[in-house]
């Protein structure tokens, strides 16, 4: 690549900003940056200068068939996957055009945001061209860097950029009193944020600045802007095959009252009502769940607004009724409350008993039906192949989807999220205690055990049946009217995947580190 620079702004020097915060590919244009604008929020309440630029944008203006548009995100995703020399030239002007933009901007600081493992690619680039040309420090976090995911090499990627000098700081885990550190210089360069406890008065972060990614035009699920809200941090609960708690220590969580404040403030800034949480769940603390409806109830009724002036929702977690009462449905109904994203996994209370989900098939007969009386839908959160499911539990399943079909009809359950077949993250209990659970690979290479792995008490349960259960289940729900989202996208990667399994030919680290 040949990068020729743009030098006809040296002036900007004298106006110097502190922070450019960069997001970058794989591309996601659903929602701004949660996690960017929070951070300039939080710089600038210390007194920096900080500016957010969503990268992706430039990229998808320069994309003009659909069929480009696939072959690049395949880029990003994968970055030996083929590659026509159009969009090779589309991709390496987007790096260059960036780089000139940076060397405009002229920041003290770049930070650019690590959000998926999928992020990688494009990070590791855009490090390598900044280094030639750039003299102020690069920073590199995010969740595609900090969490455990596919296999310890995505934490390598950090270190391995750390070490061959093409970035100055890697933040690992919260960013929030790292960043300042870096900022005021009162760090030497390497890893940060090993010495920093994690941040459990969240009410004392300023809120998200949107500023400067507001203007573009995010593909919302709904029609108006959307902005995300972050209420908490990690879980409540403790699920066999997730690995939030090896990142998030502890489960953080913000007042009722505060999170309702920077809502308003948001729509007062942005004449914005629709609210998407990012959390993993927004009902984690109920004291501050309810909070944050009798709050937002006072203030439509303070203003004369109407209820459900504001749209609201995010991942939720089924209750008792002894937690979570009829009348609690009510205000969370009048606030606005709609869209959740339930993380169901399994119609097989067996099975969520594996799961360690905890909640019943009564709890979450009565959730969908205070769900249904008050006009709030959501959408299941599916995992199949879990290593303890049989047949059976398969079928009881689908035949629970059937007893559903109701609510499927009448929107309570808007849809499906079928997702792929369990992959065993790192840092779960379930890689943790694979012995106890009877898990083994499947094949030789470690690097696999994730996708491709069986279960000593359940050997039938090879990845092609659990594909094979996945096509299964998406078939009944087709039939039975259910909208299914990661439909045949998904299993069309899934059973690619198997393939270059059968073949010997998929290794994440050619992903990690071509």
């Amino acid at each position: 690549m040949s990068l020729v620079l743009n030098k006809s702004i040296k002036w900007r020097i004298f106006l110097q900003t502190d922070l450019l915060l960069i997001n970058v590919p794989r591309i996601s244009l659903v929602y701004p940056p949660a996690g960017t604008s929070l951070l300039k929020g939080v710089v600038e309440q210390q007194g920096f200068t900080c500016n957010v630029k969503d990268a992706n944008f430039e990229l998808l203006d320069s994309i003009k068939d659909p069929d480009d548009f696939e072959t690049i995100t395949n880029y990003f995703t994968i970055p030996n996957a083929e590659m026509t020399t159009h969009c090779q030239n589309i991709i390496d002007d987007w790096y260059v055009n960036l780089v000139n933009y940076i060397l405009q901007v002229n920041p003290k600081h770049v930070g650019i945001s690590v959000f998926t493992f999928e992020c990688q690619v494009a990070t590791r680039e855009l490090c390598k061209l900044l280094r030639k040309v750039y003299n102020g420090k690069i920073i590199i976090g995010g969740a595609g860097l900090s969490t455990t995911g596919i296999a310890t090499q995505i934490n390598d990627f950090g270190n391995n950029l750390l070490e061959s000098k093409q970035v100055d700081y890697y933040v690992r885990g919260e960013g929030e009193h790292a960043l300042i550190d870096i900022l005021k210089e009162s760090t030497g360069d390497g890893i940060n944020n090993d010495n920093y406890v994690q941040i459990t008065d969240l009410d004392s972060l300023a809120y998200p600045n949107y500023d400067d990614v507001i203007k573009y035009k995010y593909h919302y699920t709904i029609d108006n802007i959307q902005l995300p809200i972050t209420t908490s941090r990690g879980c409540v609960r403790r699920c066999s095959f997730c690995d939030i708690h090896a990142f998030w220590k502890k489960y953080t969580f913000r007042s009722g009252e505060n999170v309702a404040k920077e809502m308003i403030s948001h729509y007062e800034k942005y004449k914005v009502r629709d609210f998407f949480f990012t959390d993993s769940l927004i009902n984690g603390n109920l004291k501050s769940f309810r909070q944050l409806t009798e709050c937002l109830i006072s203030y439509y009724q303070e203003n004369n607004l109407p209820n459900k002036f504001f749209s609201w929702g995010g991942q939720w977690i089924v209750r008792t009724e002894k937690q979570l009462s009829p009348a609690d449905y009510i205000n969370a109904a009048k606030s606005g409350m709609n869209g959740l994203a339930m993380g169901v996994e399994s119609l097989s209370e067996q099975i969520r008993i594996d799961m360690k989900k905890g909640f019943t098939n009564q709890d979450l007969d009565y959730t969908l039906e205070q769900f249904r009386l008050h006009g709030i839908n959501c959408y299941f959160l599916m995992i199949v192949g879990y290593p303890t499911e049989q047949e059976e539990h398969h079928l009881e399943t689908m035949q629970m989807f059937t007893k559903y079909q109701g609510y499927a009809i009448d929107g309570t359950i808007f849809g499906v999220n079928l997702g792929g077949t369990l992959s065993i993250d790192e840092g779960s209990p379930l890689h943790k205690d694979s012995i106890h659970f009877g898990l083994e690979p499947t094949s030789e290479n470690e690097e696999l055990f994730g996708l491709d792995w069986t279960s000593k008490e359940n050997p039938k349960l090879t990845l092609l049946q659990r594909i094979n259960r996945r096509l299964d289940l998406q078939e009944l729900l087709m039939d039975l009217g259910y909208r299914v989202y990661n439909g045949d996208h998904q299993l069309k990667r899934l059973k690619a995947s198997y393939e270059r399994i059968k073949q010997n030919t998929y290794h994440f680290k050619d992903i990690l580190h071509s």
